[in-house]
């Protein structure tokens, strides 16, 4: 599973421990993951990339093993999320625009630079 996720073997494992991840069966000894799993640790890149505490991937991934409708499962945590994602879009969009400004500035220096100087 290391291979085909990119992930060593200790974070998997630590991701098992704390509920991420659920326990796989072991085969000759060694944890045998089912297909399903890569899709979960997906889930679990994306969410850490935007942000999500473990407490909140949890959240997340138990919303999806329930058998109740996903969007009464998620509501709170949505609610809680969605304004935090769109201050992060903001900012990225942000320093996108002044990474934009930087690449067509000319001045000599960061210190003549009305670009830099910007917040």
């Amino acid at each position: 599973m290391s291979r085909r996720t990119g992930h060593d073997a200790s974070k998997l494992r630590y991701w098992e421990a704390v509920g991420l991840l659920p326990p796989p069966p072991r085969v000759a000894g060694k944890r045998a993951y089912p297909p399903d799993v890569v899709e979960r640790i997906a889930v679990i890149d994306l969410a850490r990339k935007a942000g999500f505490t473990l407490d909140e991937i949890r959240e997340l991934l138990d919303g999806i093993a329930t058998g109740v409708a996903p969007g009464k499962q998620w509501a709170a945590l949505v609610e809680r999320k969605r304004p935090e994602v769109d201050e992060l879009i903001a900012r990225a969009q942000a320093m996108r625009r002044l990474l934009d400004q930087l690449a067509a500035c000319t001045c000599p220096t960061l210190e003549d630079c009305a670009v830099a100087s910007t917040p």
